[in-house]
């Protein structure tokens, strides 16, 4: 046992985050002579990832379960299918990634002692940290926390979906394309859509993902799903598992760093992209940004809410909630007429602000320009009267 409970870093969460920044700590030869804390709640998590990658470094293209070269976009009248080119659309169930950690990385890293102890409590400051957890106190010259304490914050727009794995009978699904939005589906008033990942021609994930003010109850999801699936195989399939999630969508209530001078990562520090919820790249090249600060004693160059992209999103945020039945044209337009990997690039805030005057200039102009009103007159807060929602039942990401 690490004498007297001190460490040299805590990090409070055993998930993504946690391990990408541990993963990423590990790179660097000083990490050695580290004595590290990992505390986690020792629960299961079965969270998943999606994500696009050009060159995917090794630890993780070994966690990959499947990865497509082609991606489809489907709404009435529409299908847009096309060849990522150097990228490549990866799947890496959570059961993959958290093995790797805990059967390879940890055992290789002695100087990381992981613990099932639930951090309740951060007390100090930087250089001398103090964190209770149980009956016990652990203390640390810098902590890096995925976990809420006290107060949730009051979220207004979710993407909320719930899936599930299924075989078929017959072959139904094509497996070089995943289908990364079909909005041929019912919008019922809110913006919604089905995902579909392809594992073979007999086996897929299906989900059904909404944007909305409040997740709903797990059987109005599945009825939906079902419908679905039966026009795809009938009554000829298998339901092997099920999945469920919810991601906020939501600028202005993340904070970086924590109330003691902390540092927040993960969905703690807004690392989830709020417009898409896609999180898993934004957490690994958060975590190189923050392993390089530690080691360089340089500033960490963390993506923020002030610059152009943010301000995007705050854009399409605004529409979702006021206007979500506008949400099916928006992204119809988008993929008809723009290049898929711009459409990625863009998400990925890798794109020039010419490429972005093009990309916006062929969404639907009217609703654009009533929530650039709104924003520039100071009133981005929602038009309606539903009542927020207070964040609960995150796992650390």
């Amino acid at each position: 046992m690490q004498q007297n409970n001190t460490y040299d870093l805590i990090l409070i969460g055993d998930g993504l985050s946690g391990f990408l920044l541990l993963h990423e700590l590990s790179k660097y030869p000083e990490f050695t002579n580290q004595q590290v804390l990992l505390l986690g709640d020792g629960k299961e998590n079965h969270r998943t990832w999606c994500f696009w990658e050009k060159d995917l470094e090794p630890p993780f293209h070994q966690m990959v379960h499947t990865s497509w070269k082609d991606l489809t976009f489907r709404s009435d009248n529409t299908e847009v299918r096309e060849d990522l080119g150097e990228l490549q659309y990866y799947y890496i169930p959570g059961e993959s990634f958290f093995s790797y950690f805990r059967d390879t990385f940890l055992p290789r890293h002695p100087q990381v002692t992981h613990r099932s102890d639930r951090a309740l409590k951060i007390k100090g400051s930087y250089g001398d940290f103090r964190v209770v957890a149980g009956d016990q106190v652990y203390r640390a010259k810098q902590v890096y926390n995925s976990a809420f304490f006290g107060e949730k914050p009051q979220i207004e727009l979710w993407q909320h979906f719930r899936g599930w794995f299924i075989e078929t009978d017959e072959e139904v699904f094509d497996p070089g394309s995943a289908v990364l939005m079909d909005f041929s589906i019912d919008q019922q008033g809110e913006t919604r859509f089905m995902y579909v990942l392809p594992f073979s021609e007999k086996s897929a994930l299906v989900e059904l993902t909404y944007f909305s003010p409040r997740p709903l109850d797990k059987a109005v999801y599945d009825q939906e799903i079902e419908g679905y699936v039966a026009d795809l195989a009938g009554q000829n399939y298998r339901i092997v598992n099920k999945e469920y999630g919810q991601i906020p969508m939501q600028q202005g209530v993340f904070q970086q760093t924590g109330q003691h001078g902390e540092i927040n990562i993960g969905t703690l520090a807004g690392m989830a992209k709020p417009t898409t919820g896609f999180a898993f790249q934004r957490i690994r090249k958060d975590s190189r940004e923050l392993a390089r600060a530690y080691f360089t004693g340089k500033k960490s160059r963390r993506m923020d809410e002030t610059d152009r992209f943010a301000f995007y999103d705050s854009l399409l945020l605004w529409i979702i909630r006021n206007h979500p039945q506008a949400g099916k044209g928006i992204f119809t337009r988008l993929f008809q007429q723009t290049n898929m990997k711009l459409v990625l690039r863009f998400l990925d805030q890798q794109t020039n602000i010419w490429e972005e005057i093009n990309i916006f200039a062929r969404l639907p102009i009217p609703v654009f320009l009533k929530a650039l009103f709104s924003k520039l007159s100071g009133k981005m807060l929602p038009e309606t009267e539903k009542e927020p929602v207070v964040i609960k039942g995150l796992q650390n990401v």
